[in-house]
């Protein structure tokens, strides 16, 4: 099966669920909305993408997206899947007994991003200890145990040590001449 037929397949299933839809040499690549995120992805795998090459997400500031990388090991084919999830509640049907590999992948998309995978067997962090609070790669991350360097001294430590070593404040310059060399032996 060529990617445009699979394609065609996809969209002929579930027409405007889709956008952003496009071949790309021997890649299938699209967009689909949460609720037929799993039934797209279902339905790949039933056409023979039977290897899950990497799950991700991806956070747009308005938006999550997770994201399926998929390869056929008897076709040179590959689909590149984005699921658009809300940001305030990120949530999807688990594709792990789908593609076992999926089963650390979403553990690690939940873990850092926030998704959570209903139905998965396993649903706990895996990179991160179980108290946590957050989620590190959201771009409105905070961690407030990361305080301006300021708030540590830092300036005041650094400006010693500066004077130390002999640097002016203003200029990476030493701050007085430096010594003369001794004079060669006679």
């Amino acid at each position: 099966m060529t990617p445009e037929e699979i394609l065609d397949g996809l969209k002929q299933t579930f027409g405007e669920a889709l956008s952003e839809t496009e071949v790309k040499g021997t890649e299938v690549r699209l967009t689909c909305t949460a609720e037929h995120g799993r039934d797209v992805c279902r339905h790949l795998r039933e056409a023979g993408f039977e290897y899950l090459n990497c799950l991700s997400g991806v956070d747009w500031t308005t938006h999550i997206e997770v994201v399926y990388d998929l390869s056929s090991l008897e076709h040179p084919n590959k689909a590149h899947v984005r699921v658009r999830v809300d940001r305030d509640h990120p949530s999807l049907p688990t594709v792990s007994d789908l593609w076992p590999a999926a089963n650390w992948h979403e553990r690690e998309c939940y873990d850092l991003f926030g998704v959570r995978f209903d139905g998965h067997p396993d649903h706990r962090r895996i990179l991160l200890p179980e108290d946590w609070v957050g989620y590190p790669l959201r771009k409105d991350y905070v961690d407030e145990r990361l305080v301006p360097y300021t708030d540590y001294g830092m300036e005041e430590r650094v400006a010693k040590t500066e004077a130390a070593k002999g640097v002016a404040k203003d200029a990476k310059t030493p701050a007085v001449a430096p010594p003369k060399p001794a004079p060669p032996a006679s």
